[in-house]
């Protein structure tokens, strides 16, 4: 039944990489947990996550449009589904490897689509041509980018699993480029911002991860808590200025709408004014295209609060591990950080898959290639996370 729940969570993960696929990842993640046939041993992330579900499905109660509340609600349960799923199920290097190349395939086929598209369309001209963007029917542009950067983070950490093929190596190598490529043509300023500082952090964190990391978790959370507050707006206009206009909008228009959404966040400070109701009542119709701003309007302080928890003890517990689960998180982080400060990403499937499957990888690496006293210290081969033997 294991093997059934694991290709539960293969599905899963690929629907993660397509748009408007709640329902299908919802059912896929709760069948695969029940497949288990083991009552889960919940830690305090899966905890939190059960909790931000049950708490977004209850804003339902205060909320001035049922139907709406329940969809967005539905959206942040199968995220939280997704991500208790996989910390229950995944339990071995090569679990971890197939969920997550679920996740990859899928981003990669989307990044390969485009690439088709961009030279049957004018050929090298129009695939270099910065005002040309590239983009699949019926799904959003910027969910393509975001999603391709987020399997561009979690194909890295994968990378950091010793002992696998030759094979998935290869592989999972191969990927970078066709998602960097997929990126590139989507043209969304968010996600080009975000490729380019997950490469550069990628190399120098190979030469002082700790340094890197400290920096990273002092400096993105509190940006991302400051410039949607109005600290360093002028500054990011600027920087907006000098990457260049875009099609769906810049900078400008996401400092209004973040103006009214603290606004209105202030109007329900601690319980929010229910899932999604932001969405049809500000003038643009829109979300506040800010993760911090997006959690507290639907969720209040009490939700952005658990969100954070959660996010929080994931990063810490990796970071705290080894020199590898150092680096990881602090891909996670600065990989995320500008997508989650002008985009729509507070509760697409992609960075929670992510984010529970690297709560697992650096655990493994850690037993390989940890010490005690000397001497080198193994855990289980059979499940990720056991005790180490003392």
């Amino acid at each position: 039944m294991t093997t059934v729940a694991v290709g539960l969570l293969c599905v899963a993960a690929f629907q993660a990489s397509s748009a408007n696929a709640w329902l299908i990842v919802a059912q896929a993640s709760a069948a695969a947990i029940l497949l288990r046939c083991r009552v889960p041993r919940p830690r305090l992330p899966d905890v939190l996550a059960v909790a931000v579900a049950c708490w977004a499905q209850l804003t339902v109660v205060w909320s001035s449009d049922v139907a709406q509340t329940r969809s967005v609600a539905l959206a942040y349960t199968s995220a939280c589904l997704l991500f208790v799923a996989v910390r229950h199920v995944a339990t071995t290097p090569r679990h971890l490897l197939a969920v997550g190349g679920s996740y990859i395939v899928g981003c990669a086929i989307a990044a390969w689509r485009l690439i088709i598209e961009a030279r049957g369309a004018g050929g090298q001209a129009s695939a270099m041509d910065m005002a040309v963007r590239f983009g699949i029917e019926g799904t959003n542009i910027n969910f393509t980018a975001y999603s391709s950067v987020t399997a561009f983070v979690l194909a890295l950490g994968l990378l950091k699993i010793r002992g696998q093929s030759r094979l998935v190596t290869v592989a999972l190598t191969a990927a970078l480029p066709v998602l960097a490529c997929g990126v590139f043509l989507n043209r969304t300023k968010g996600a080009l911002v975000a490729l380019l500082l997950v490469v550069v952090y990628a190399l120098l964190s190979e030469f002082n991860p700790r340094a890197m990391w400290v920096s990273a978790a002092a400096v993105v959370p509190t940006l991302l808590v400051a410039v949607p507050l109005g600290l360093g707006q002028s500054a990011l206009s600027w920087a907006d200025g000098v990457i260049g206009s875009a099609a769906t909008g810049d900078v400008l228009s996401r400092i209004e709408m973040w103006r009214y959404a603290s606004s209105y966040w202030w109007d329900a400070l601690w319980f929010g004014d229910g899932a999604g109701i932001f969405d049809i009542w500000n003038p643009l119709g829109i979300r506040p295209h800010n993760a911090v701003l997006a959690v507290a309007v639907d969720l209040g302080l009490v939700g952005l609060l658990g969100v954070a928890a959660l996010f929080g003890s994931v990063l810490a517990t990796r970071a705290a591990q080894c020199p590898v689960g150092l680096r990881v998180a602090g891909l996670f982080l600065v990989g995320g950080f500008p997508i989650w400060l002008t985009g729509v990403w507070e509760f697409e499937r992609g960075p929670w898959l992510v984010l529970a499957l690297l709560s697992l990888l650096p655990v493994q690496v850690a037993g390989r290639r940890g010490t005690n006293s000397g001497r080198p210290t193994t855990s289980p081969p059979h499940r990720i996370g056991a005790r180490v033997p003392v």
